[in-house]
């Protein structure tokens, strides 16, 4: 695909982080907490310091690095990071004993010590961090769960799905590891981080719930245990068994029920994931609501432990996941995690990326599907409920490899991040300190090539287009506006009633085992396209289900025409040909397949494109509007592709529907080549004088031929064009 026309991306490593033209750390406070911790603000959507003043955040993951890095090259990553205008990491990471014959309530030590490192080394640089310590998959907590720890029926390779939130052993483990990390003083600090404000937010663990898939797969032992659990509840809800009975239909009874000697049987999980009218019993709803008050109960127990027998002062969210029926089950879901202070959900644009070891790496051989965000709105992962009074957070996402559109995601979380009040967008994952030289798995072949990893956004693609967008989220340049207000009640939630707008699945390879009955799913009455207009909040301490529009969404979205406004005027997305633009006082930018209408008028500004694909940003960085500021960042990304990349055409059938998109031939190797910048821009501004080309690190590279004329200035982009600097 890389051909001569194409220039290469080189990031000069030899560059200091500390100065350049283009360098954000200035954003940042010269150390994180110097403001104090991280609080909520008065409505509870959205944080401020300590002071009371509102802090932004432009956000990645990147933080557990510190289990490979040395002290220099995490110094290095967390300089580039602040660098590149991102004030917030998050540490994913296993707290837990590793390997076998470990006593279940001992802590590793060594993750511990790397999240303090990770802490120190991100506090220098005005970076605050979020720590999740802890994650039940069998392979992140060291692949063995030794049968000393005295979990029945778990062992071996087993992962620990659903465990914690019933069995008292794993969770009172769980708090002595967590009580370790929190209250032994930071060797590289002198403070505990219980009582260090660059600590902003505690995630109680990460990808587990009741509600999802993996309750469908618990070991009997497990399954007696709840069952044993749901009885006792039973009891107390209704003063015996035998008087439940009497409240449930006559034809609820299930095998394996003994009433009499108060053995209560459970429904299997996909009754109540792919739940129908026939099987809605009042026994099903009873066992829902026990497993939310279950789940919700432990969130709410592992709060205030922090809270108060730790002492924690830092923000609190209890888990990131979704679950086996969005429509049915996802708002009881973010209910269960209320009581802490953030809710948040990990979700990814879909590269639709098909081959034998799609979950990890890109072979040869492998089939993508080549999708845009732009022409797939609906799998926008910014396509989220707001939960009123809460901070909205994604704590894992991104456009992974091999998607060839990467430059369109920044800009698409500023812009309908900004509109709808997303407080944070964690970039899942950074691999390298700046930029990844070696994306490949070097130590072996297949057809004689070397496999590339999905797994990183040290990219051009997506990190080369933090700064613009930083700066647009940082500085809140775009207009928040709610669009649609909904009241759910608890009794509707708990009857897996299908609300009138809900968030469609996004689809994750690693754990997608089961497929969602998507019939099942039923039909939104607002359908995906109105999470564009602007910002969904939804409330759980309702009377009665509703849905108030503070516009009617009918002018804003044309089916017809595909395209969708934002209530505030300032995004609109053509949805048909792939573009999309920003329009605000302080930043202006258009994105993808821009050739397909070139000139783009956007009041003072005009750019022009004959570009296949690109992305070209205008963003104040005096906090001006565009036509009176005296430093203005353009910023430009087409599409980049390793040497020597080669892809065919191809059509696959995926989830029964036909996908056009490409068979990879050769999966190239460094440096990344990019396509040419075509195009120009002018801007109604008597105050720039001087265009600055710079390279990767921000550093200039030439002067461009600026055309002065009339209050108004127009440049041709270089072929080249990453970071322009207009000046006074």
């Amino acid at each position: 695909m890389p051909n001569k026309s194409w220039w290469t991306f080189d990031y000069p490593n030899h560059r200091s982080l500390d100065s350049g033209l283009l360098n954000l750390r200035y954003l940042n406070e010269s150390f994180a907490g110097e403001n104090g911790f991280i609080k909520l603000s008065n409505t509870g959507n959205a944080f401020v310091h300590g002071s009371g003043k509102e802090i932004r955040f432009w956000a990645s993951n990147g933080g557990n690095l510190a289990n490979e890095f040395s002290d220099a090259r995490l110094d290095t990553l967390s300089k580039f990071l602040s660098k590149m205008g991102v004030n917030f990491i998050r540490y994913h990471g296993s707290i837990n004993p590793h390997g076998k014959g470990t006593d279940i309530n001992s802590v590793d030590t060594t993750e511990a010590n790397n999240i303090w490192r990770c802490v120190a080394a991100m506090k220098k640089q005005g970076i605050y961090t979020v720590i999740s310590p802890f994650w039940p998959h069998n392979g992140h907590m060291g692949g063995w769960v030794p049968e000393e720890w005295g979990i029945d029926g778990y062992a071996g390779k087993d992962d620990l799905w659903g465990v914690m939130y019933f069995n008292d052993r794993l969770k009172n483990a769980y708090k002595s590891w967590v009580k370790y990390l929190y209250t032994t003083p930071n060797k590289y600090t002198g403070i505990a981080l219980k009582d260090e404000p660059a600590v902003a937010v505690i995630q109680v663990e990460n990808e587990d719930a009741v509600f999802f898939w993996t309750m469908a797969a618990i070991k009997p032992a497990l399954s007696k245990m709840i069952g044993d659990q749901f009885a006792h509840w039973l009891n107390n809800k209704y003063g015996s068994l035998q008087a439940a009975t009497k409240y449930w239909e006559a034809n609820a009874s299930l095998p394996g029920d003994t009433i009499s000697k108060g053995i209560v049987a459970l429904y299997p999980f996909h009754q109540i994931a792919l739940s129908k009218k026939e099987v809605t019993t009042r026994r099903l709803t009873d066992q829902v609501e026990f497993y939310a008050l279950k789940q919700k109960a432990f969130y709410d127990e592992m709060v205030n432990y922090y809270r108060y027998e730790l002492g924690c002062k830092q923000l609190t969210n209890g888990n990131n996941w979704r679950t086996a029926a969005q429509s049915r089950l996802l708002d009881l879901e973010r209910w269960t995690n209320s009581g802490a202070d953030i809710i948040a959900v990990n979700k990814y644009f879909d590269p639709q990326h098909k081959g034998p070891n799609d979950g990890w790496r890109v072979d040869p051989g492998d089939f993508y599907g080549a999708p845009s965000a732009l022409k797939n709105p609906a799998d926008l992962p910014l396509n989220i409920k707001h939960i009123a009074a809460h901070p909205m957070m994604i704590t894992e996402s991104g456009w992974n490899l091999p998607n060839k559109y990467q430059t369109e995601g920044p800009l698409l979380v500023a812009a309908y991040g900004g509109l709808t009040g997303l407080d944070a967008f964690f970039w899942f994952n950074p691999t390298a300190p700046t930029y990844e030289r070696q994306l490949y798995f070097h130590y072996f072949k297949v057809q004689e090539q070397h496999p590339l990893t999905r797994w990183s956004n040290s990219t051009p693609g997506e990190m080369g287009m933090f700064p613009a967008n930083a700066l647009i989220q940082r500085l809140g340049y775009v207009k928040e506006a709610v669009a649609i207000e909904e009241y759910r009640t608890m009794s509707s939630m708990l009857n897996r009633e299908i609300p009138k707008i809900f968030e469609e699945q996004s689809f994750d390879p690693n754990r997608d085992f089961i497929k969602t009955d998507k019939a099942n799913e039923g039909v939104a009455e607002l359908g995906a396209l109105s999470f564009l207009t602007g910002g969904v909040t939804t409330s759980y301490r309702s009377s009665k289900d509703s849905i108030y529009l503070h516009a009617k969404l009918n002018t804003l979205i044309n089916t017809t025409n595909k395209t969708v406004k934002s209530i505030t005027g300032e995004q609109f997305l053509d949805y048909k040909q792939g573009i999309f633009i920003l329009n605000t006082p302080k930043a202006k930018a258009v994105s993808g397949f821009l050739n397909t209408q070139k000139t783009f008028s956007l009041g003072e500004v005009v750019i022009n494109s004959n570009n296949e694909y690109a992305t070209i940003e205008l963003v104040s960085m005096d906090e001006k509007k565009l036509s009176e500021s005296k430093k203005i960042l353009l910023q430009v990304g087409t599409i980049f592709r390793p040497t020597n990349w080669k892809e065919e055409p191809a059509t696959r059938t995926i989830d029964d529907k036909k996908v056009s998109g490409f068979n990879i031939i050769n999966t190239g190797n460094m440096p990344w080549q990019a396509m040419p910048s075509i195009g120009s821009i002018s801007i109604q501004n008597s105050l720039i004088h001087k265009a600055t080309q710079l390279d990767a690190a921000g550093y200039p590279i030439k002067q461009l031929n600026l055309n002065i004329n009339k209050g108004k200035i127009s440049l041709i982009l270089p072929s080249d064009a990453l970071y322009i600097l207009l000046e006074y």
